[in-house]
């Protein structure tokens, strides 16, 4: 699905910025099955590698050269041992991380020794990446935070928002629950792109 000639909105529930073959994902939440096992939820443990798999099968289809993380790389704040495996993953494709915005889940993300952090959003040509949990006067903007989701198909699937020059995506972790956003006032009027399977196609409001 193709959005303001410069965006692709993956099935990976990835938006690749095509000019400059950079990938943006957001809430990943890597750690996310243990720290829930830490706090005693019996959850299966899902490694690093296996979390990013969606990424592995998108940098195989298209020209990826890097990645833009707007927030929530991790679950329970900076892990320097998941933050190695991450890199080890994207080194493995030869993908380079361009930019890490912090979430509100990235707690002690300013400990990490050489880590591109960008506390205050990253410019990625015209537009303004950002986590979503603080407001931004910027005109064009990609974020994450809000984890959309809506039913379709009698599923839950997560979605992309656009409204005018502004793109939410969908949390790239498979474990973070989606709000559905049929359900919440606030997405009135936004343009829903829904991953289906293997394709992204727009939901009518």
């Amino acid at each position: 699905m193709r959005w303001h000639d410069e965006w692709l909105l993956l099935p990976q529930r990835i938006a690749l910025h095509e000019p400059t073959a950079t990938a943006v994902v957001a809430d990943l939440h890597l750690g996310y099955a243990t720290a829930r096992q830490r706090q005693g939820d019996a959850v299966p443990a899902r490694d690093v590698a296996d979390e990013l798999g969606p990424l592995v099968v998108a940098a195989a289809d298209h020209r990826i050269h890097g990645v833009v993380v707007a927030g929530d790389l991790f679950e329970a704040g900076y892990d320097a041992a998941i933050l190695d495996l991450f890199n080890a993953c994207l080194a493995q494709l030869g993908v380079k991380v361009i930019a890490i915005v912090p979430g509100n889940h990235d707690r002690g993300i300013d400990q990490a020794v050489g880590l591109p952090v960008f506390s205050l959003g990253y410019q990625l040509s015209r537009w303004r990446i950002v986590h979503g949990d603080e407001p931004t006067d910027a005109e064009r903007v990609v974020m994450g935070h809000w984890h959309p989701a809506m039913r379709m198909k009698g599923r839950k699937r997560a979605c992309f928002l656009a409204k005018a020059s502004r793109l939410i995506l969908p949390a790239f972790s498979l474990d973070a629950a989606g709000v559905d956003v049929a359900k919440d006032r606030r997405w009135n009027g936004w343009s829903r792109f829904v991953v289906d399977d293997r394709r992204v196609v727009s939901a009518s409001d």
